[in-house]
């Protein structure tokens, strides 16, 4: 029986978590004819643009759609906007509460908690924003490692290119396996994508100190991160007592001053094992590690892969 996908569209949409996942169950219908409508639909029917400067224009209206059985909803800034009006969140919720299956990109699940996902309901979304998406919506359980995932009929995945991910495994679910694994060769990605998010994100949010004690203390980690670095060289920095520092720490960056260490030498470790060819156990003592398995154990805590996997992952065979 043939499924109906709408994609949602709107200002500053991020236009590839809308084309690879369109692309995605356009392969599939290509290889079993009939399976998927593919309709693309907006809060009214007038032409948007996407984050990249693109013009799309909806098929129809959320209003005018009769039949869905996936709604699929793209992110981009604009999901995170107050752009998009209360009553048109009302449209969404209304078309959300019919379909089979509600999916959601990247940021995309801004815009389906706004719309209303059932209290406890597990979602995921891209790894810069999953801060804020657990801060505005605590009554979610915001996933921060794996790149997609389901709980009942709501799907979220986590950012951009994890939509395609998401979007083989449904048509799995639809189309079986062999039709999945055929898209997937045919788009030349992974079938099942190893690894999570964790992976792919910064370790520290690096943006700019909001003090000049803040500053400092990043310049002064800079030049003695191989070093054996502790609260009280950092408290004495600043001429604060250790308990001070501490609470100075949390309210500046919410973790405490060990595990800002920590993260900062994270964050060039995933620099070094990129862009150097130098050993692993270099790069360890280099940041200020006394031994290889404590840099494992910590790099692992921090993305849940190897150090050796990460190399492998990013740089080129």
């Amino acid at each position: 029986m043939k499924k109906t996908i709408c994609f949602l569209v709107y200002d500053d949409m991020e236009l590839l978590d809308l084309a690879g996942a369109q692309s995605a169950f356009h392969e599939a219908n290509q290889l079993r004819k009939g399976s998927y409508e593919i309709l693309v639909v907006g809060f009214d029917s007038r032409p948007i643009i996407c984050e990249s400067g693109i013009q799309l224009t909806p098929d129809m209206s959320l209003k005018e759609v009769d039949n869905c059985h996936t709604l699929v909803i793209p992110g981009g800034k604009g999901a995170r906007s107050s752009e998009i009006t209360g009553s048109q969140i009302t449209y969404l919720r209304s078309l959300m509460s019919k379909c089979k299956r509600l999916v959601s990109i990247c940021t995309g699940a801004f815009l389906t908690a706004r719309a209303g996902l059932p209290e406890n309901t597990t979602v995921t979304t891209h790894w810069a924003f999953i801060n804020e998406m657990a801060t505005q919506y605590p009554a979610l359980n915001v996933d921060n490692e794996k790149i997609y995932v389901q709980d009942g009929r709501y799907w979220s995945s986590a950012g951009v290119t994890s939509g395609i991910d998401l979007t083989l495994r449904l048509i799995e679910l639809d189309l079986g396996k062999s039709v999945s694994h055929q898209v997937a060769k045919y788009l030349v990605i992974y079938s099942r994508r190893s690894g999570n998010q964790k992976q792919y994100s910064d370790a520290l949010n690096m943006q700019a100190p909001k003090t000049k004690r803040m500053d400092a203390i990043n310049d002064w980690i800079k030049n003695h991160v191989s070093e054996d670095i502790t609260v009280r060289d950092l408290a004495n920095l600043v001429h604060l007592s250790e308990r001070q520092c501490h609470r100075m720490f949390l309210q500046e960056t919410k973790i405490s001053p060990a595990q800002y260490i920590e993260r900062y030498r994270m964050q060039l470790a995933t620099e070094y094992l990129v862009t150097s060819e130098k050993d692993i156990k270099i790069i360890a003592c280099s940041l200020g590690y006394k031994t290889n398995n404590g840099f494992n154990r910590a790099f692992e805590r921090n993305f849940s892969v190897s150090p050796t996997a990460y190399r492998n992952a990013f740089v080129s065979q």
